[in-house]
């Protein structure tokens, strides 16, 4: 298990790039991005919002979701991305959301 200062390092990294990718992407002035704490959340004019925030017991990120629910996201090393015992990343995950919510497309 990665150390917790190893966590934050990279946990944060990750959120901070996203909502840097989610202001580039959001062309249209759909969404409303708000990094704060740990805690990236993302809120569409409709009052649907996905949330992402570090949970630090379990070295995972997790979100919180009007289409999927509650997902729990582990980091993994070898492909350097955030992932589900499954193995979808949070990424691909991230984008579905938001094409299924907002129409918005995502690359990363």
């Amino acid at each position: 298990m990665m150390s917790e200062s190893e966590f934050h390092k990279i946990a944060d990294l990750w959120l901070t790039l996203t909502a840097d990718v989610l202001e580039e992407a959001d062309q249209k002035g759909v969404l409303e991005t708000e990094l704060e704490d740990g805690a990236l959340a993302i809120l569409f004019p409709s009052g649907k919002q996905l949330l992402i925030s570090k949970h630090t017991p379990m070295r995972q990120l997790w979100l919180a979701s009007p289409v999927s629910g509650g997902l729990h996201f582990s980091f993994d090393g070898t492909v350097n991305q955030w992932t589900l015992s499954d193995g979808r990343s949070l990424n691909d995950v991230l984008a579905g959301e938001l094409k299924t919510i907002a129409g918005i497309s995502i690359a990363w």
